[in-house]
């Protein structure tokens, strides 16, 4: 807690990004209620405006209506504040949306292996592993987005680690980004330095 009585945390708006299955509706979860902030999925989001599952949406509407309600949601959350936000696997591979995203505030990216991905969502009824090798197919979409992916703020591994362990990293190097951030500002406003020099020898 800090001297006004708030809870001290390094940002009030944050957002995950990365493939499906890589942990962002859990750790997202996790991290909101680490950080003391609302915890929105956009997926979840979509589902409740729309009033259909989003493999529903993808049958009967196609893509292109599903990537429209994306962006629209992105409007939304960017307009949040006090939130933790869970993307779905594709929305920031469009640039609209991490533009807008980017401008917000940082962008937690999460990073799985495809085997680790296949494993989790093999069970489930992911629109696009409706193919006769999702692992092929899981390889060859991770591939094609990695660079917009790799244009995220922060790059976090969730293979094989708890969710608590991966949460603890990320408000680590959400700290790390926001004092960076900060020290960027107190060039033009000196009086903020000094804290981050003390918080920097923690």
């Amino acid at each position: 807690m800090n001297g006004s009585g708030l809870i001290e945390r390094p940002v009030t708006w944050v957002a995950l990004a990365g493939f499906m299955g890589t942990g962002k509706s859990r750790v997202g979860w996790e991290l909101s209620r680490a950080l003391a902030l609302h915890f929105v999925d956009t997926d979840k989001l979509i589902t409740r405006v729309v009033g259909k599952t989003i493999p529903e949406v993808f049958a009967q509407e196609g893509e292109g209506y599903f990537r429209a309600c994306e962006s629209e949601v992105v409007e939304r959350v960017t307009r949040l504040d006090h939130a933790v936000v869970s993307l779905g696997g594709g929305t920031f591979i469009h640039e609209a949306n991490r533009r807008r995203l980017l401008e917000r505030g940082p962008v937690v990216v999460l990073w799985a292996t495809p085997e680790t991905v296949y494993q989790r969502t093999r069970h489930s009824e992911r629109p696009l592993l409706k193919t006769p090798d999702p692992l092929a197919r899981i390889r060859t979409l991770m591939d094609e987005r990695e660079p917009l992916y790799r244009q995220g703020t922060i790059h976090v591994h969730s293979d094989g680690r708890p969710a608590e362990e991966i949460v603890a990293e990320v408000v680590e190097r959400l700290w790390a980004w926001a004092d960076a951030d900060a020290a960027w500002e107190g060039e033009t406003d000196p009086g903020r330095v000094p804290e981050l020099a003390d918080r920097a020898s923690d």
